[in-house]
């Protein structure tokens, strides 16, 4: 089990965690939906269980029910933020954009 926002493995005896129990190393809340098996962004409510109570904030502690601590870290969440943008609109970086406007004005 690793924890959704410092990516550090957990160590935890039993795979339930507490409503309000946070992560050892960063302290972030650990009952949270980027912490649950079921978590699937596009999905309604980005949850895999239906009719399940709306959470405002994926990252603060809820009260689900349906909460089961997931593995591992999925390859969304070892990914930063740009590569993932990168891949969905095929971004180029900045370092391209700007070779490719210095090149208008070469000789």
């Amino acid at each position: 089990m690793y924890c959704h926002k410092c990516k550090k493995k957990l160590d935890l005896p039993s795979k339930k965690v507490g409503f309000k129990e946070t992560c050892f190393f960063c302290e972030a809340d650990l009952h949270v939906c980027k912490n649950c098996r079921f978590h699937l962004i596009g999905k309604p409510n980005d949850c895999l269980v239906p009719n399940t109570e709306y959470v405002s904030d994926r990252e603060k502690y809820n009260f689900c029910e349906e909460f089961s601590f997931k593995d591992n870290l999925s390859d969304q969440e070892t990914k930063s933020k740009k590569d993932i943008s990168k891949k969905l609109f095929d971004e180029e970086s900045d370092d391209d954009s700007k070779n490719d406007f210095d090149s208008l004005f070469k000789d």
